[in-house]
Formats: C-alpha cells, sequence, structure tokens
C-alpha cells in the first residue's frame, strides 16, 4: 500500500544527481511512482513483468551510484524516472498539455526490456500497454535512457494520441521527425532555455556519436531536404512490405 508522495536523490546514468518524487510504501520503502503529477508517472522493471512485484526499491530514498551504478545498469530506472518528470513538466508548461493523451493519463515506463532474454539497441512506445520500453543496450550502445530518447519516445505517445499518421512509409518517418524536434525541445527546456550542439544530437550520451543531426543530417549519412542527397525510397516499388525492426529482414515499415 502507498502512504504518500516523498521526494528523494537520484544518482542518474547520464544527468548526475536530481531531485525525484517517489512514493513511501508501507513497507517502509520507496519506490519510483510519482502521484504528484497528472495521473503518476511510475517506472517498473521489465526483467519482473509476469511478476507480482515489478517495483524498483531504495531504503532512504537516496538512490545513490554505490547501490545502482551495478552490472544491470540499475541506475537507468533513474535516468527514466527524473527524465519523464522533465518531460511532463515541459508539455504542461509550454504547450499546456497533461500527458500523452491531455486528461492526465499515468506515464508508465518499463526499464530492461529484453527480447528472447537478450539486451535489445532499441526503445520505444507501447500503444498496447500504454507504456515506453527502454532496452539497455547492447553491442552498439549503452542504455537508451538519456532525456532526449526518453521525450522522443514520450513524443510517440502524443503523436499516437493527436493525429492519424500511420506508423508506415513517409508518414512513419514524419512521425519520427516529430519525436526528434520535440525531444530537442524538451533538452533545449532542460537547459534553461541555452542551446548548446548537444540539443541537435539526438542519442549522444548512450553512444560516443549519437545517432542523428537536426543541426546537419548528412553527417550521418541523412538527408537535408525531402528527396535529396542519401534519401531512401520507401515507396512501395522499393519496399513492397513494411515489417517491424524486430522481425528478420525488418525495415522500421518502410519509414
Amino acid at each position: 500500500a502507498f502512504i504518500q508522495n516523498s521526494q528523494g536523490t537520484a544518482d542518474t546514468r547520464y544527468s548526475g544527481r536530481k531531485n525525484i518524487n517517489t512514493t513511501l510504501t508501507s513497507n517502509n520503502d520507496y519506490i519510483l511512482h510519482n502521484t504528484a503529477k497528472g495521473g503518476g508517472i511510475l517506472t517498473l522493471d521489465y526483467s519482473k513483468f509476469n511478476e507480482t512485484d515489478q517495483n524498483f526499491r531504495d531504503e532512504d530514498n537516496n538512490w545513490t551510484v554505490a547501490e545502482y551504478n551495478n552490472d544491470n545498469k540499475d541506475n537507468a530506472a533513474l535516468d527514466v524516472h527524473w527524465g519523464t518528470e522533465v518531460v511532463y513538466d515541459y508539455w504542461l508548461s509550454q504547450h499546456g498539455r497533461n500527458s500523452f493523451d491531455n486528461r492526465g493519463a499515468e506515464l508508465k515506463s518499463y526499464v530492461h526490456f529484453t527480447r528472447n532474454g537478450q539486451e535489445v539497441d532499441n526503445a520505444y512506445w507501447d500503444n498496447n500497454l500504454k507504456a515506453m520500453i527502454y532496452g539497455d543496450g547492447n553491442l552498439r550502445f549503452d542504455a537508451l535512457v538519456s532525456l532526449d530518447i526518453i521525450a522522443h519516445e514520450l513524443g510517440h505517445a502524443i503523436t499516437d494520441n493527436t493525429t492519424k499518421l500511420v506508423y508506415a512509409r513517409e508518414s512513419g518517418a514524419l512521425n519520427e521527425g516529430f519525436s526528434d524536434i520535440w525531444a530537442a525541445a524538451v533538452e533545449y527546456y532542460n537547459n534553461g532555455n541555452v542551446l548548446n550542439e548537444n540539443v541537435w544530437i539526438i542519442g549522444e550520451s548512450i553512444s560516443n556519436r549519437g545517432l542523428r543531426s537536426m543541426k546537419n543530417p548528412s553527417a550521418f549519412r541523412h538527408p537535408t531536404t525531402y528527396k535529396g542527397r542519401n534519401w531512401i525510397d520507401t515507396s512501395e516499388n522499393a519496399c513492397k512490405t513494411p515489417t517491424s525492426d524486430s522481425a528478420p529482414g525488418g525495415n522500421d515499415f518502410c519509414g
């Protein structure tokens, strides 16, 4: 049972020590559940998906490096919880939007996502679970829980609730593009509206180089103009069958 909302400190994986809102339970410990914002912000352990208790727990609400910077990358949960609080505040303060549905929906996240027991280089919005899913990385990336990625994934939830963009081909690419734009906007907001080079890079925290640049897309072999250099043809002639990246030979739904 829950007793009260509390403020703790968290040594995040990428953003240093941050204040987070947690819940004190009847077990006299704390879980990553913020009940003060909208319908709540809840961060859970995907590796315990089928278990009764999926919570991350701490005894004194001081979530330290010594406790959570471990081989399991448990401090990734601290980035997700703090980052989701930041993203919620951004949308409410800058756009007057209360969660992804504008009705205060709970913001639920699962950390330590695996597929067939393997760590994955992926993070995504699951519209069926109504939750954000974050992997711990594998060969290419560290845990996919940096602030811009959290903003990007929550952006997909907002797109799903505000548009009818089919997640395939060019409309799917627009969906991804909007999420990158919001990722940069959230980073800028979190920087106190101070612009630096990292604002324009997506995923600089999880890899040495980043994943994409909104300032110089061609640096990552991405196009700078519609059908310009580095453009990938997603038409039915070039990509006949949209499939998920998780499928054999997956193509991100020809996006």
